[in-house]
């Protein structure tokens, strides 16, 4: 593994690294993005935030927002499998979108990196931009590192979810990274009543070698098998799917 670049600025250092074909961005040594530009899927965890999109029944381009950029590999491959009006890119690390724009070549005109924080952004959408309009796909990948390891930015509780909800147009999808099962089982929906009836349908993706949980919910009926069969329908996934290695089961 080679590093393509390295620099550590206020008490933080950041690497791109490439194995191979695929190039990697660590802060801090923990591992934030991954993403091979022949290849467009990663084999790992960030596979796992697209996939469950395939669910919506989309009959206009989409509007997707990712909350924590990273390197931007969900971002890519959002842009890459669907159909989207516009992907909107939340990340408070200034560093990382550098980074995202120079190595990761995030440079499409769907794509809009804004540099501010996530949850603050994310509470005042609605009074910030009243036109701005809401999502069809929430994608939350926050994490901060303590100790290098990645810990979850906004606790998956009923009061972040009731802001990610608001933000969500009728029949839109929430999905989210966890770093852990027991993480993971701490989402709202899945214990709290009243974020149940907004979004009762989830389901839960694993892969091989990551502890990370991805979980996502909606309005409308999510099963696991929905995704497979949409991925062998889809022109460009079904020729790329011997790439994909994740279960997945209803939540």
């Amino acid at each position: 593994m080679a590093i393509i670049w390295q620099e550590k600025r206020d008490g933080t250092h950041y690497e791109v690294r490439n194995a191979g074909k695929t190039l990697r961005l660590y802060t801090d040594k923990v591992l934030h993005s991954q993403y091979n530009f022949e290849k467009k899927l990663t084999g790992s965890v960030w596979d796992l935030l697209f996939l469950p999109a395939l669910c919506l029944m989309r009959t206009k381009p989409l509007r997707v927002l990712v909350l924590g950029v990273g390197g931007g590999a969900v971002l890519h491959m959002m842009d890459e499998f669907f159909d989207c009006e516009n992907i909107t890119g939340i990340e408070m690390n200034a560093t990382h979108i550098e980074i995202a724009k120079k190595y990761f070549k995030l440079d499409s005109n769907t794509i809009n990196l804004i540099e501010a924080d996530a949850i603050t952004w994310v509470e005042n959408y609605q009074t910030t931009h009243p036109r701005g309009g809401k999502f069809d796909v929430i994608i939350d990948d926050l994490f901060y590192e303590e100790d290098d390891e990645p810990i979850k930015v906004a606790p998956p509780n009923a009061t972040w979810f009731y802001h990610l909800y608001s933000l969500l147009k009728p029949n839109g999808i929430i999905i989210m990274n966890f770093v852990g099962r027991q993480s993971a089982m701490s989402a709202a929906p899945i214990h709290d009543d009243s974020v149940a009836k907004l979004l009762p349908y989830g389901v839960h993706l694993t892969t091989p070698h990551y502890d990370n949980h991805v979980l996502a919910f909606s309005h409308q009926t999510l099963h696991a098998n929905d995704i497979r069969q949409s991925i062998n329908r889809h022109e460009k996934l079904k020729h790329l799917k011997s790439s994909l290695r994740f279960s997945c089961r209803s939540c």
